[in-house]
């Protein structure tokens, strides 16, 4: 079940490995690139008390010395007071340039730990060992690093590639529910980038990635990070076929502006925003409505919302303010905001000229009411 994805960036290449019980047997994957380095490793609390004491024998084996760093508070620690409080703790333990930082938990912790690795003395090495179906699908793979502002999710940031990602979905085991269901948004997503037979295939196997089942993990984390490996590839520093990836994540940084960082998982919000994608594509003619409702009952049937009363029931959404939010995306370029759409299962584009009232249509669809400033 082991699988070995290669990230072609030249001389920044390098390879994911996906397979169960890697972290009992990843020594000879990390010895060439840790080769004797002290090891700052940072972690959330969750991870460094639960996962980190079975890796812990295979750091002191590679390492003559590591430091454990913890970042904490969810989506709170992707700030600047984050940042600065993570940097700190590393430059007061004495971490140099020659020192490499393993990034090992979720989401959060690889946003910062890289933003920090990129930052320390202008660039340390960076491995990432992700412990969550949404880090080993998606945002452990390609180098982004970022942190959030009061003007969206994030919009401060840095591109630095790791050596190595190693993908654990034995760790998976672990994961609580939600944190599965909410990987699974951005596992939809990388299906809908590929096609008919990847998104039928997750129909067919839905159960058994729900339950865990480590040959079907295997099979989504290796399919999320090709999705991700082909794009990246040609389009490292996202200036043209990397805004792709973001299928749905217009919609879902909005949404995730709107209510307050960490009110709802990542992936809850990015389910809501595929189908909130697939809605607005219908409504521009590119999409056959019946691939909407394929697609949103899929996204259903995972127990993933596909509408904002379900995404977060208290107060209301209100499209203005969504719309405005949309303005301070990273894909908003002079005034104009970029939306990924479909034309069918596989076949993605990008547009920058979507009607307002398009727009509004499907934010109201999605349960948002007309008119007003306020937030959700």
């Amino acid at each position: 079940m082991n699988r070995r994805v290669h990230i072609d960036l030249g001389e920044r290449s390098y390879d994911v490995v996906v397979a169960p019980n890697l972290l009992g047997d990843c020594d000879a994957a990390l010895a060439p690139l840790v080769r004797a380095r002290r090891i700052a490793l940072v972690t959330d609390p969750w991870v460094g008390d639960n996962l980190l004491p079975a890796f812990a024998p295979t750091l002191d084996a590679l390492s003559p010395g590591w430091t454990r760093f913890t970042v904490s508070g969810g989506e709170a620690a992707k700030s600047f007071a984050g940042i600065e409080a993570l940097l700190k703790d590393m430059l007061d333990a004495g971490i140099d340039r020659g020192c490499v930082l393993l990034a090992f938990g979720g989401g959060v912790v690889g946003d910062v730990g890289g933003f920090a690795a990129a930052l320390l003395m202008r660039g340390i090495d960076l491995i990432q060992v992700p412990t969550t179906l949404m880090a080993q699908v998606d945002s452990s793979v390609g180098g982004k690093n970022a942190i959030n502002t009061a003007h969206g999710k994030n919009l401060v940031g840095t591109f630095l590639q790791p050596k190595i990602v190693l993908a654990d979905v034995s760790l998976l085991a672990s994961l609580p529910e939600i944190e599965l269901r909410s990987g699974y948004g951005e596992v939809v997503k990388c299906a809908l980038l590929r096609g008919e037979r990847e998104f039928a295939w997750l129909e067919d196997n839905l159960e058994r990635i729900l339950a865990r089942d480590p040959a079907a993990l295997v099979e989504v984390v290796a399919m999320g990070v090709e999705t991700k490996a082909r794009i990246v590839s040609e389009d490292e520093l996202d200036r043209g076929r990397r805004a792709l990836v973001n299928l749905g994540h217009t919609f879902a940084h909005a949404f995730e502006t709107q209510a307050g960082f960490g009110e709802f998982p990542h992936g809850y919000a990015v389910a809501t925003g595929l189908a909130c994608a697939a809605d607005l594509s219908a409504r521009l003619g590119a999409l056959a409505p019946a691939t909407v409702e394929r697609v949103t009952e899929h996204l259903r049937r995972a127990g993933l919302p596909t509408r904002l009363d379900e995404l977060a029931g208290d107060g209301e959404w209100r499209a203005a303010a969504i719309e405005r939010s949309m303005l301070h995306d990273k894909k908003t370029v002079a005034g104009r905001t970029h939306f990924v759409l479909l034309e069918d299962l596989g076949k993605p584009c990008v547009s920058d000229a979507v009607p307002p009232a398009a727009l509004r249509e499907t934010l109201l669809w999605a349960g948002a009411v007309d008119g007003g400033e306020a937030g959700a």
